[in-house]
């Protein structure tokens, strides 16, 4: 066998391996459960995704969820509006002032730190993008805290009311006002939507695509299913209200459960720069050996490098999944 066919035949192998790879890793990311979930909400509201917006209607941007052409929009579009929704009009700025004050700290790093030549513009470019979606995840996670919360109180709220008979497009306007933020907004927003004339669908499509949390879906899915098929809708959010409280338990026992992790990874964090410190204080000359050589700066960054890959690991062994 020649070296053409050696060299054709290695290519094909490679090419092969990487597309079964590529499949494996699809089908993974299907799986996960946050797939899933935007899976089974697509099929029971279509008009959420691409096919639906032809059919959309034009009404003002505070009632849908607009996606534009534009490749760099179609991105940027949805975590804006996320961000409107989570955090208001302010969640923009945070978000900002995290990177500006992430980007200032690059360049003071960059400046005094004797880091080797590729660091500098790592981290003038990182560490914004750090900074901005570290900003963003907290923003969303607070406000899917806040919205828990309160959430199963407000469906007991809407089952009393609707075993009273009053209708339950009558009811989310009103239960906004018994409700704290950001529980609140949302809801009057969706009532407000049905004031003027939105089907309940159109309503309840947009509010799962800008608020974002699976609890939330399936109070949709529990209101569109019994609009078509009918049956005691009291009875059916009395459970969902169970379903959630039960959820949020979960939530709180993995936290529990996974806080000697939490500590033991800011402990393992926290060890390196105090023994830093406490060398830089006791003996200087021997610990300068780290910054002013070129052995020493390749292993520190090493060590830096390590430290943050075992500590993502750690983080990401103590975080269970409780979105099922």
């Amino acid at each position: 066998m020649s070296s053409i066919d050696l060299i054709t035949f290695g290519s094909f192998a490679v090419v092969l391996l990487l597309g079964i790879m590529l499949l494996v890793v699809q089908d993974m990311r299907r799986q996960r459960p946050e797939a899933r979930i935007q899976a089974r909400l697509q099929a029971d509201f279509p008009s959420t995704g691409a096919s639906g917006r032809e059919m959309r209607h034009d009404h003002s941007d505070i009632f849908t969820f607009s996606r534009n052409d534009n490749l760099v929009s179609r991105w940027f579009a949805p975590k804006i509006a996320r961000l409107k929704t989570v955090a208001g009009t302010r969640g923009l700025r945070v978000v900002i002032a995290a990177a500006v004050v992430a980007e200032i700290l690059a360049l003071v790093m960059a400046k005094l730190l004797p880091l080797p030549s590729f660091a500098p513009p790592a981290l003038v470019i990182g560490m914004p993008v750090f900074g901005a979606m570290q900003a963003y995840r907290f923003l969303v996670e607070r406000f899917k805290r806040r919205f828990l919360d309160g959430f199963p109180d407000l469906i007991d709220l809407i089952v009393r009311a609707v075993r009273a008979g009053v209708p339950v497009t009558h009811v989310m306007g009103v239960a906004s006002s018994e409700c704290a933020e950001p529980l609140k907004s949302e809801f009057r927003l969706m009532g407000d939507g049905l004031k003027v004339g939105l089907d309940l669908e159109e309503v309840l499509a947009t509010a799962v695509a800008r608020i974002g949390i699976a609890d939330f879906s399936f109070f949709c899915v529990c209101l569109l299913l019994q609009r078509e098929t009918g049956g005691q809708l009291g009875e059916t959010l009395e459970n969902l209200a169970g379903i959630v409280r039960r959820r949020r338990e979960i939530r709180q026992k993995t936290k529990a459960l996974t806080g000697e992790a939490r500590i033991t990874t800011k402990i393992l964090a926290a060890v390196p720069f105090f023994i830093v410190g406490s060398m830089f204080l006791l003996n200087r000359a021997y610990l300068m050996v780290l910054f002013q050589t070129s052995a020493g700066q390749k292993v520190l960054t090493c060590a830096v490098i390590s430290l943050a890959m075992g500590l993502g690991v750690v983080h990401k062994m103590s975080k269970l999944d409780t979105s099922r």
